[in-house]
């Protein structure tokens, strides 16, 4: 009897052996060699990357993560229509593959397929609804296509997903623009900045709206904004002394000047612009004034 339980004993650790065995299976060979060729792309070793992608898909030609990879590899060496093929093959075995919709909609956008983009998002939002990404490439789709008003429709579809969708209103703004329509332009790229203050694009395009309805103090101001925040300073002050120049009472260009010479480190000229504008009235800068006890 004593051998008969030590036999069902041993029985049951070999099958808890087999047990754990099967449990900690690792990746398969294609998984292995997909993981690497993706950490040589990311290093920048493309002919090494291709080389591990090749073995993968010869293993396994439909696997979608091989294809993927494979297609990036493809983009890396702008091969934009042997990436567009992956992505196609990645989505005969996974037709609902995020990655694999959403790339491929980009590559059709960037070789002006767009209808064609605009069916890969859709794909995507059927998948994944509540994305503010598809809808806003949507809107970039549609907007290469002059079709503004689908393309404003999806941008705020995109917001209504995500309220601080600094692009979206950056986007908005780029579709006003194309129908001529400044003030509507001018208020989402003024949102833009609201959310992101250094989105210096905004800066840059609230300059030409401002010139294009003849408002030159306002495109002199934000010509300084864009400098300002992109880090180029004198080129800033520049902008805004040019503003003042012509507008002696613009306190706002006077305030942005002072930030300026702040950054530089230019502490008698920081302060001289905010006593400028807090004179003009300028609420922000009175109370840096204020707390700072300097006299206007």
């Amino acid at each position: 009897m004593k051998s008969v339980k030590n036999l069902l004993l041993s029985v049951g650790i070999i099958c808890m052996c087999m047990m754990q065995i099967h449990c900690s299976k690792g990746p398969s060979n294609v998984d292995f060699l997909t993981f690497k060729a993706e950490m040589f792309m990311r290093s920048g070793e493309l002919d090494r990357a291709q080389e591990d992608i090749s073995k993968a898909l010869s293993e396994d030609a439909k696997n979608t993560e091989a294809n993927i990879v494979q297609s990036k590899i493809y983009v890396m060496q702008n091969l934009p229509e042997k990436a567009i093929a992956s992505l196609q093959s990645a989505l005969e075995s996974n037709p609902k593959s995020l990655d694999a919709l959403y790339s491929l909609g980009f590559l059709y956008t960037k070789t002006n397929e767009f209808q064609k983009a605009i069916d890969q998002f859709n794909k995507a939002l059927e998948v994944k609804p509540d994305t503010s990404l598809g809808y806003n490439n949507l809107g970039v789709a549609y907007h290469s296509l002059k079709q503004y008003d689908k393309a404003i429709i999806n941008y705020r579809k995109a917001i209504e997903k995500n309220s601080k969708f600094v692009e979206a209103f950056f986007n908005i703004g780029n579709s006003y623009v194309a129908m001529n329509d400044m003030p509507k332009a001018i208020e989402s790229y003024n949102r833009a900045v609201q959310l992101k203050p250094d989105y210096v694009a905004s800066y840059l395009e609230l300059a030409s709206c401002f010139n294009r309805i003849g408002n030159p103090a306002e495109a002199g101001n934000n010509t300084g904004l864009y400098y300002y925040f992109s880090n180029k300073l004198p080129q800033a002050i520049d902008a805004f002394s040019k503003v003042v120049a012509a507008n002696p009472n613009y306190a706002v260009a006077y305030h942005n000047m002072a930030a300026s010479y702040d950054k530089l480190g230019d502490r008698e000229k920081t302060i001289e612009y905010f006593q400028k504008a807090a004179k003009l009235g300028y609420a922000q800068a009175q109370e840096i004034c204020k707390k700072n006890n300097i006299a206007f």
